[in-house]
């Protein structure tokens, strides 16, 4: 479903999987988020000790776990093994798209994430249609760029760059994904000028949302996407 805000269209997607929702990144969220209705859901990948893609924000698993350990020293075996609170498992990246259908942006957490998401794609090749790849980190998005052309790709930035366009550009990519706060109308048209698309994480109140929405973002990243469903619907058509 894409959703329409005064005339234009607005995609709304699950941060985490809705990480004020249910318990980020976690099956029972993405699950739960599709139900109710959003574009898409975000991720983040780790890579563990034997080259896979577990989905998981921290490096560590101290926050989520209460384990003084690192995922990269962890292999999927003893990853497994490990609950969450809530009870929740740790998913990996192929399983999370095996269990939903809506499209996945998966941000990359670190370089040593390529080479495994190459390999899930070079294996799994009918799963790069329903894939978005985002980073903080450019370097990888100009490499995943260089082997899946075709294949959006969005750059994370702090801040606001005096050039965002040529900055995006060089990674590959043709859409900047920001932080919402500070974000005015007269950027997000920069951007637009030079053909990119912007995305904002992560707008979490009525009030974040709906400047986002004003400023006339292209897509909102949020851990309350009900919050932007309810708030579309009953600002978009005024």
């Amino acid at each position: 479903m894409t959703y329409s805000y005064r005339g234009r269209e607005i995609l709304v997607v699950a941060h985490r999987g809705g990480g004020n929702l249910f318990i980020e990144n976690t099956l029972s969220a993405f699950q739960g988020v599709e139900k109710l209705g959003v574009d898409a859901v975000e991720c983040d990948v780790q890579a563990t000790k034997d080259g896979n893609l577990a989905v998981m924000h921290d490096p560590d698993l101290k926050r989520m776990a209460g384990i003084e350990r690192n995922v990269k020293d962890l292999s999927v075996e003893e990853l497994r093994g490990i609950q969450l609170k809530g009870g929740e498992r740790i998913p990996f990246l192929e399983e999370v798209m095996d269990a939903i259908r809506i499209p996945v942006i998966i941000e990359l957490k670190s370089m040593e994430t390529i080479n495994p998401l190459i390999n899930l794609y070079d294996r799994r090749p009918d799963l790069l249609n329903r894939s978005i790849i985002i980073s903080f980190y450019h370097d990888a998005l100009f490499m995943f760029k260089q082997k899946y052309p075709d294949v959006t790709c969005g750059a994370l930035i702090a801040g606001f760059p005096m050039d965002p366009v040529s900055m995006v550009r060089q990674c590959g990519c043709d859409t900047i994904a920001m932080y919402y706060e500070g974000l005015s109308g007269s950027y997000v048209d920069r951007c637009h000028e030079g053909g990119l698309k912007v995305s904002v994480w992560t707008p979490n109140d009525e009030a974040g949302i709906s400047d986002s929405l004003d400023a006339g973002v292209d897509a909102i990243v949020s851990d309350r996407p009900d919050m932007v469903i309810n708030l579309i619907n009953s600002k978009g058509k005024i």
